[in-house]
C-alpha cells in the first residue's frame, strides 16, 4: 500500500489520484488522500481527512507521518498555528527527526513569523543532510534555507540556496517541489533586479508539474517578475489575483502575505482593509504587523510605519522593516540613507520624497526614465503608447517642478540606486 500511495502522490493528475485513492480503505490510503487533497488546493478537506487519521490510535506509522505533514502544512496555510503546534507535540521527538516533518515545521514557522526559529531548523537540517551525503534531503533543506533567507531579506543567500535546491531537485524530487522552488527563486531574483534571469526561472517553473496548492505562489512570483520590469501597476493586480486564489483555497496565511505584497507593490489602499480582517483570522504576530504596515502606507502615517518597521525587525523580517523605514523617510520628505539591501529593488526601497507624491503609473514612468529608457521603450514595457507615456511624463515634470528627463533622475534615484 505504501508504494502505491507514493505513486499516487507523485502523479501528474492530483485530482485523479485522489479519486483513485478514495476507492481504497485504510488509514494509509486516507493519509495520502489527505495529502493529495492539499496538493489540489482543498485545504479544509485535507485537514479534516488528516485529522481523522490522527485520531485513529490504531493507525500505523506509515499513515501517521504523511497525515501529520498534511495537518501541519494545511493548518499553517490556513493560519491556524495552534493546530500546528498540537500536531508537532503529537508527533514526538523521534518522528520529528524525519526530513519530511522537519521541512513542514520549518515552513510553518516562517508563515507564523518565527523566522529565527525557522532558520535554526533549516541550518541544522541542511548540515545533517550534507554530512550524511543525502542528496534528496539536502535538496529539501537547501530549498527551506532559501525560503528562510528570502523572508529575512538576505537575497544573495536565498538565491544561492534555492539555486542549489533546483539543481538537486532535478533528480531528487519525491514531493514535487521543483515548481515551487523555481517560483521562490524567480521572486528572489526579481527582487534583486535580475529581470532576465527571473523571467527564465519563471518559465521553467511553469513547465514543471505542480498542484493547485502552489497557484498563489506562482502568481506572486509573476507579480514580482513583472515589477522587476517596471510595471508595478500590473504587478499589484497580479498579486491581488494571487491573494484571491489563496482566499478561495482557504490559505489565509498565504493570502495575508499576498495582500501585503499588493501594498508593497504600491496599492495599499486596496489591501489594508482585507489585511485588517486577516489579522483576526491568521494567528501569530506577522499578519497583524502586515495589516498595520499596510494601513500606515495607505494613510501616509509615518509613525505607524516606524512602529511597523520595529515590529518587522523584532520578527526577523529585515527587508520588510527596511521598506517601512524607507517609506516613512520619503513621506517625511527626507532622503533615506542607504539600506542594508543595496541589491534589492522593491518599489518601497526605491521610494524617494519625489516619488512619494506621484501616482503608481507616474512612479513607473519616472523610474524607467531614470533607468535611461526612451518613451517608446517605456511604452513597450508598460503596454502604453509613446504619447501616453509623454503625457504621464508631463505630469511628472509638473509635480516635481522640473523641465527635463535629466532633472528627474537625481530626484528619483536613491543614494544606493
Amino acid at each position: 500500500m505504501t508504494s502505491a500511495a507514493t505513486r499516487y502522490w507523485r502523479s501528474d493528475d492530483v485530482s485523479a489520484a485522489a479519486r483513485m485513492l478514495s476507492e481504497v480503505d485504510g488509514p494509509v490510503a486516507a493519509a495520502y488522500r489527505a495529502g493529495l487533497m492539499l496538493l489540489d488546493g482543498r485545504t479544509a478537506s485535507a485537514l479534516a481527512e488528516a485529522d481523522r487519521v490522527l485520531r485513529d490510535r490504531t493507525a500505523p506509522r506509515a499513515a501517521v507521518i504523511p497525515a501529520l505533514a498534511t495537518a501541519v502544512v494545511g493548518a499553517s496555510l490556513s493560519g491556524r498555528f495552534d493546530r500546528v503546534w498540537v500536531a508537532i507535540g503529537q508527533a514526538g521527538p523521534a518522528q520529528w527527526e524525519l526530513a519530511l516533518i522537519g521541512y513542514v515545521q520549518c515552513f510553518s514557522l516562517v508563515l507564523a513569523g518565527q523566522v529565527g526559529d525557522a532558520r535554526v531548523i533549516a541550518e541544522n537540517g541542511h548540515r545533517a543532510a550534507v554530512a550524511d551525503g543525502n542528496a534528496a534531503a539536502t535538496a529539501g533543506w537547501s530549498m527551506l534555507r532559501g525560503v528562510v533567507e528570502n523572508a529575512r531579506g538576505d537575497l544573495a543567500a536565498a538565491v544561492a540556496s534555492l539555486d542549489v535546491a533546483v539543481g538537486l531537485l532535478g533528480t531528487h524530487d519525491p514531493y514535487r517541489m521543483l515548481a515551487p522552488c523555481l517560483s521562490w527563486l524567480a521572486s528572489a531574483r526579481a527582487v534583486c533586479g535580475e529581470r532576465t534571469e527571473a523571467q527564465h526561472t519563471l518559465r521553467l517553473a511553469a513547465e514543471a508539474p505542480v498542484g493547485r496548492l502552489f497557484i498563489p505562489l506562482s502568481g506572486l512570483s509573476q507579480a514580482w517578475v513583472t515589477a522587476a520590469g517596471g510595471d508595478t501597476t500590473l504587478a499589484a493586480r497580479q498579486a491581488d489575483a494571487a491573494a484571491d486564489v489563496a482566499m478561495a483555497h482557504g490559505q489565509f496565511a498565504v493570502e495575508a502575505v499576498a495582500r501585503y505584497d499588493v501594498a508593497r507593490l504600491g496599492d495599499p489602499q486596496s489591501a489594508h482593509r482585507r489585511l485588517a480582517t486577516l489579522a483576526g483570522v491568521v494567528q501569530g504576530r506577522l499578519a497583524p504587523t502586515m495589516a498595520a504596515a499596510a494601513a500606515a502606507l495607505a494613510r501616509a502615517d509615518v509613525h505607524g510605519l516606524d512602529r511597523a518597521a520595529a515590529a518587522f525587525t523584532s520578527l526577523g523580517f529585515d527587508l520588510l522593516a527596511a521598506e517601512a523605514t524607507t517609506a516613512a523617510a520619503a513621506i517625511r520628505n527626507q532622503r533615506a540613507v542607504p539600506t542594508a539591501f543595496p541589491h534589492a529593488a522593491t518599489p518601497l526601497l526605491r521610494l524617494t520624497p519625489a516619488l512619494a507624491g506621484l501616482t503608481r503609473r507616474e512612479r513607473d514612468v519616472a523610474l524607467l526614465v531614470a533607468d535611461g529608457m526612451t518613451s517608446s521603450a517605456i511604452g513597450r514595457r508598460l503596454r502604453l503608447s509613446a504619447r501616453t507615456v509623454d503625457n504621464c511624463l508631463g505630469r511628472v515634470y509638473q509635480k516635481l517642478g522640473v523641465a527635463s528627463r535629466r532633472d528627474v533622475v537625481p530626484l528619483v534615484r536613491r543614494p544606493n540606486g
